[in-house]
Order: structure tokens, then C-alpha cells, then sequence
């Protein structure tokens, strides 16, 4: 099987990562009113726990809201008449509208598949605007909806469509399947809730959409999908919680899981490529890894654990500082650069990491075509 086909589209609102805390720090004052921090003392806390400049420079949204503190001409937080944000109802609005808009541009021109694999942990609406979509196409398009899964999600989707375009006996003759990821985090923040664990949150995560192939036919970019590979690691199910509230999505994250991974990834590395008889030591010296940047520890941890370079991890950097942590759309756009970078040879191997709620650890090895 083999991934290409990469298209990412680009959030029409950045943000500097100064700016966003600042406007985070007077969207919590005015969302308290009756609390006697003053936005100074939230830009101090902000500054303290949340990534600095150096380590995320811009993040980018499809909502505006970021943009302004016109607080009455918010779509999705109008602090001032609702301290939490907008109900659950117009967020998703949003999301479906929004999203809709994503999947009309990408199938302007990009050619229809026999499947449409719709990832989101974000906003879930049906028909989504994958059927939307889908029903228009000139041929039939079947769709699948592979939702809530967090950072990790893209494994599962790659684990759906390996699964279709092998499964033709059932099936029929499939030949592509397309994988859309349409991540909205910044429709999830609750603003009368600025603890710490939330501001690191909400200072970490942004908005992503792309959309890449799976096909079994050896196309001219991309990769070959050598190996897939889940674990859940014990005694961690509250480490990462993401559920649904009144108010946005809520996420609960533990100061402790780069910790919880780091005492992990070494033995489920072992396990996993040793299964396949591959020399670890060997191939990790002229591999190439795509660590999902869930945090810079995150990196930190996978780089210390696994004895990595700086020059091995240097993309996973450069997506954290580039856009933030996308949810499960930030691993396809790791490895749309690599696939995309010149200077990585034919035949690099590609090991991909991503975590998430469980705590589930994902992995994949992957040659560059």
C-alpha cells in the first residue's frame, strides 16, 4: 500500500503565538467578572506554562474569532453575553458549514475515490459534509466516519483503508481510498475555565485540514506503508480524556504523559519492529522519524528514550512551530513535508509516532518513494 496525493489547506486566520496568549489572557478576565485576577496576572500564568515563541510561532484557525476582541461580533465566543462561549449546537453549526466549505475545494479538481475515510475528533454532523460531497461524485463513493480518536487518529484510518482496498472479494475492485482530516480545535475553548492544565491546552492546539491517498498502485511521490502498529499502555486511562460538554469538547491532559511515554517508547518500539525481524539499532540510525508533536516534550522524550538527532526529529519541530498541535490532522502534515522535501533520498525509512486518549500508542514504518 502506499500514501500520496497530499493536499493541505491552509486556516485563513494566523496567530503569533505572543499575540494568542495575550488575547487568551483578556478573554479569561472578561469571561470571570467577578475574579479578581486581572489579564496581567493571566498573561503571567499563560507565559509561565504555555509554549513560548521559539517553540510554536504561529498557530492558524478557520474561525475568526482569534483575530479580535470586538467581544459583541464573536461568532463562537461572545464573552460578554455568554462567559462560556456558544452552546455546543452553534459550534457545530460552524464545524458542518465550515467543513463543508473544506471538502468542496478539495474535490474542485482532485479526482474522486472509491472510498472517503472522514477523520475528526472535532465536530461530528450527519450527513456529514463528506456525504455531502460524496453524493455528487460521477461514480459511487462509499464513505466512512473514523471520529474522536484524538491525536492518533490517522492510524486507525490508514488501518480502514489498508482494509478496503485489500477486502475486494467483499467489496469489489477498489483502487483508492482518501483520508480527510478536518480538525477545528479552536471551536473548543471554554472560556470560564482558565485553570492551568486548560491553558495548556488552549495554547497548544489549532486547526488543521488536509486530505492524502492510499492506493495500491506505486505512484511517482509519497511512501509505501511497510508496517502499522497499536498498543494501549496500562494503568493510563486518565492521563488524556476528551469528551464532549456543554460548552466545546473538554480536554483533560496530565502533566505527566511525556513521562508516560518516554517510560514506554523504547519497550513498544522493540516489541513492535522486532516482531518483523527488522535490526533496531540499524535501522534507527538512518531512519527518519515523524514524531507527532503533541507538546515539545512530547519530542523531548521519543528523541531521549530512542537516542535520536536533532536532524532526526527536525521536522516534527518545525510542524510545532509552523502550526501548533492540529490534533489527529498534524501527523498527515509531517509527512506531506517529508514526502515533499528533496533533500530526504528515495528509499529513507520513515518511523511516525502518534499518542493519544487510552493512552494509545500508534506507529508506522514507511519507505520514501
Amino acid at each position: 500500500m502506499y500514501l500520496t496525493n497530499f493536499y493541505s489547506i491552509q486556516p485563513p486566520y494566523p496567530k503569533n503565538q505572543t499575540e494568542g496568549l495575550k488575547w487568551l489572557a483578556a478573554v479569561y478576565k472578561i469571561a470571570q467578572r467577578d475574579q479578581a485576577y486581572t489579564e496581567e496576572e493571566y498573561s503571567k500564568l499563560l507565559n509561565r506554562v504555555a509554549c513560548p515563541e521559539s517553540q510554536i510561532g504561529t498557530r492558524k484557525f478557520f474561525l475568526p474569532d482569534s483575530q479580535h476582541t470586538e467581544w459583541e461580533k464573536q461568532i463562537i465566543y461572545p464573552i460578554k453575553d455568554s462567559p462560556r462561549g456558544a452552546t455546543m449546537q452553534k459550534r457545530h453549526e460552524f464545524f458542518h458549514k465550515t467543513v463543508g466549505e473544506i471538502f468542496n475545494k478539495i474535490y474542485e479538481t482532485r479526482p474522486y475515490p472509491d472510498d472517503i475515510i472522514h477523520v475528526s475528533c472535532t465536530g461530528y454532523i450527519s450527513p456529514s459534509a463528506a456525504q455531502m460531497v460524496a453524493v455528487r461524485a460521477p461514480k459511487n463513493v462509499t464513505v466512512t466516519h473514523s471520529y474522536h480518536m484524538g491525536c492518533y487518529g490517522a492510524f486507525p484510518a490508514l488501518r480502514m483503508a489498508s482494509g478496503f482496498l485489500s477486502s475486494t472479494d467483499v467489496l469489489g475492485n477498489k483502487n483508492s481510498v482518501d483520508l480527510v482530516h478536518t480538525e477545528l480545535c479552536s471551536l473548543h475553548l471554554n472560556p470560564q475555565d482558565p485553570t492551568l492544565e486548560q491553558m495548556v491546552i488552549q495554547s497548544l492546539f489549532a486547526d488543521g485540514a488536509i486530505a492524502y491517498s492510499m492506493t495500491t498502485k506505486k505512484p511517482d511521490q509519497g511512501f509505501r506503508i511497510l508496517s502499522l502498529y497499536e498498543e494501549l499502555v496500562p494503568d493510563t486511562a486518565g492521563a488524556m480524556e476528551w469528551m464532549v460538554s456543554d460548552y466545546g469538547m473538554k480536554m483533560s491532559l496530565s502533566k505527566d504523559v511525556p513521562m508516560l511515554v518516554g517510560k514506554k517508547i523504547r519497550e513498544f518500539t522493540s516489541r513492535w519492529l522486532e516482531s518483523r525481524g527488522e535490526n533496531i539499532t540499524a535501522l534507527a540510525k538512518k531512519a527518519l522519524f515523524a514524531v507527532h508533536p503533541g507538546g515539545p516534550k512530547i519530542i523531548d522524550q521519543v528523541a531521549k528514550q530512542l537516542e535520536l538527532s536533532d536532524e532526526q526529529v527536525k521536522a516534527s519541530r518545525e510542524i510545532l512551530k509552523d502550526r501548533g498541535n492540529m490534533s489527529s490532522a498534524t501527523l498527515p502534515h509531517l509527512w506531506e513535508r517529508l514526502s515533499d522535501d528533496k533533500n530526504i533520498p528515495s528509499g529513507t525509512p520513515i518511523i511516525s509516532y502518534a499518542f493519544g486518549p487510552g493512552l494509545t500508542i500508534c506507529a508506522s514504518l514507511m519507505e520514501k518513494l
